[in-house]
C-alpha cells in the first residue's frame, strides 16, 4: 500500500502546491537582489527562508524522497546562480574601465588565515559605489596606495570587479535561469500529481 500523504485531503495538497508555485519565481527575484551588495544578505536569508517554505509545502503534499532531492538541488541553483549572473551580465556588457587607488584595506580573520578587504577609490576623484575588492582580489596591507583598473556598474548596481575578469560563456549560464525555473516549477507540478494521487489513494 502506498505511504499517506501527510495532506490530508486532495483539497489540501492543491492549496500547497498552488503556494508553492509562487517559491520559484520569488527565490529568483531575491538572488537578484543580492546582486546589490547593500541587499545581498537579506536577499541570500530570505531566498533561502522561501526556498525551505517551498520545499516544506511540497513534503506535506506529496513527500516523496526523488521529488524533494530535486527541489532541494533545483532549489539551491535558483537560490545561488541568479545574483552572479546578473553581476557578470552587467560587467559584460556595460561595464566601464576605470582606474582605482586602494585607499586603506579591512584585515578579518577567516578559517584559513587572514582575509582582506581592499576599500577603493577613483583615480579621477568621482564617487564610486560598493568600492570595495574582496579577498580574491585584494592581497593585503601592502596593497594600500596602488593603482588598479576595474569594471564599474556606470549604474552603480552591482560591486567592482577587477577589469581582467573572463566573462566568456556568461549569456550561455543567463539562459540557463529560465531552465532552473520551468524545472523547478514542473517538480511543483509533479508533486501535486502524486499528492493528489495518494489523497484520492491511487
Amino acid at each position: 500500500m502506498p505511504r499517506a500523504a501527510t495532506a490530508a485531503s486532495s483539497r489540501q495538497v492543491r492549496r500547497l502546491t498552488t503556494m508553492a508555485f509562487f517559491g520559484p519565481p520569488v527565490i529568483i527575484g531575491l538572488s537578484l537582489l543580492s546582486a546589490n551588495p547593500d541587499w545581498s544578505g537579506l536577499g541570500l536569508v530570505l531566498g533561502t527562508l522561501t526556498l525551505i517554505a517551498t520545499l516544506s509545502l511540497l513534503i506535506t503534499a506529496a513527500p516523496n524522497g526523488w521529488l524533494i532531492v530535486g527541489g532541494v538541488i533545483v532549489g539551491i541553483a535558483a537560490l545561488s546562480g541568479p545574483g552572479p549572473v546578473l553581476q557578470a551580465e552587467v560587467m559584460a556588457h556595460q561595464g566601464q574601465r576605470v582606474e582605482v587607488r586602494v585607499t586603506s584595506v579591512k584585515t578579518y580573520q577567516g578559517k584559513h588565515g587572514p582575509e582582506y578587504t581592499c576599500l577603493l577609490g577613483r583615480v579621477d576623484g568621482k564617487p564610486l559605489d560598493h568600492a570595495e575588492l574582496d579577498n580574491d582580489s585584494c592581497d593585503g596591507p601592502m596593497e594600500v596606495g596602488q593603482t588598479k583598473d576595474v569594471l564599474v556598474d556606470p549604474h552603480g548596481w552591482t560591486a567592482p570587479e577587477p577589469a581582467e575578469t573572463d566573462y566568456g560563456g556568461i549569456d550561455i549560464a543567463a539562459w540557463a535561469l529560465p531552465v532552473v525555473v520551468v524545472l523547478f516549477e514542473l517538480l511543483v507540478w509533479l508533486s501535486r500529481r502524486v499528492g493528489l494521487r495518494r489523497s484520492e489513494g491511487r
